[in-house]
């Protein structure tokens, strides 16, 4: 896996994704830690994972904190942070990893096919917790937005 090429595809799809469906302004952190997502508050933190296949396989994760998450639904979905629902944000989420991972193969390799699973919520512990028992590369990728943090993480897996 060509690391440098993936990270680069990531932060671009990251960045037309976030900005595009969700109209939220971003920069990406120096800070590769997902540990610190939400450390500031005891605000819950939401996960979502989609699993994939191809001439790399593995999964990409994000985690984010809820509130950030209920932003996130209500600019795609075009509703006040009030009419929300739970159900809305978990389907922000998946269609957001969805469409991050899509984009970011898609940028990386445009000649090979990635069959994508469908996307789940998962714990948070699962994004944030030790890499050394999983993965043999990782790729993470964390983001800052006006109102708060958010991770991604691609691991590849044998």
């Amino acid at each position: 896996m060509e690391t440098k090429a993936l990270k680069k595809a990531m932060m671009t799809s990251i960045s037309e994704i976030l900005e595009t469906m969700f109209f939220m302004p971003l920069e990406f952190s120096e800070n590769e830690d997902l540990t610190t997502i939400g450390d500031s508050s005891e605000e819950p933190l939401l996960a979502v994972a989609l699993k994939f296949e191809g001439p790399i396989s593995g999964q990409f994760m994000a985690v984010i904190p809820n509130s950030l998450a209920k932003t996130l639904s209500a600019n795609l979905l075009g509703l006040e942070s009030d009419q929300v629902e739970r159900a809305h944000v978990e389907a922000t989420l998946r269609e957001m990893i969805n469409m991050t991972a899509g984009k970011t193969f898609s940028l990386y390799d445009s000649q090979s096919v990635f069959k994508l699973d469908i996307p789940e919520m998962i714990d948070a512990q699962m994004v944030l917790g030790d890499a050394s028992s999983q993965p043999t590369a990782e790729i993470v990728v964390v983001v800052d937005t006006e109102e708060a943090s958010l991770g991604f993480k691609l691991i590849k897996v044998d």
